[in-house]
């Protein structure tokens, strides 16, 4: 809970506090870009990607693009990067039903992560429902809701070095 709480605060520092004359981000170094990897895309899996990297390489890029598009109240783009991930989701499906993507912790769980994806995606659509509605500040929370979802299904699911 308190990550959420952490979340929306800071997203709602920069709905209140960043507009359209906040200096611009310094350039990522190349060890921050994925210059070498192809990108992500939300139809055909790019070469050497397996289909849940490349949906969370999506979805990295989506919250991201949301946080500044809630910072320059810009909502209307918001809709395009979540179907992207949406349509990632499909590849992923079917990733999954096919065996050629085995989760790399708890493979067993499969009907659990099935499960979490489901929820998680029901809180994509509650985002996706708020930028519609061109509201900041229910967006502003979605996004809180959905950034706390993460580390659950990654707990128990992705490998950490």
């Amino acid at each position: 809970m308190k990550s959420a709480a952490l979340h929306f605060a800071v997203l709602a520092s920069l709905v209140t506090g960043c507009k359209r004359d906040c200096p611009p981000a310094p350039a990522p170094t190349e060890s921050a870009t994925s210059a070498a990897r192809p990108a992500a895309s939300p139809d055909k899996l790019p070469p050497g990607v397996n289909a849940v990297q490349n949906e969370m390489r999506l979805l990295h890029e989506a919250m991201r693009d949301t946080v500044s598009a809630i910072a320059l109240d810009k909502l209307s783009t918001i809709p395009e990067l979540l179907h992207g991930v949406h349509r990632a989701r499909a590849l992923t499906e079917h990733a999954v039903e096919s065996g050629t993507y085995e989760l790399p912790k708890n493979a067993n769980q499969l009907e659990a992560f099935k499960a979490l994806d489901e929820s998680f995606h029901e809180e994509l659509e509650k985002l996706l429902a708020a930028a519609t509605a061109n509201d900041p500040a229910a967006t502003a929370t979605a996004v809180g809701a959905v950034m706390g979802r993460c580390a659950g299904c990654h707990a128990q699911f992705r490998v950490t070095n």
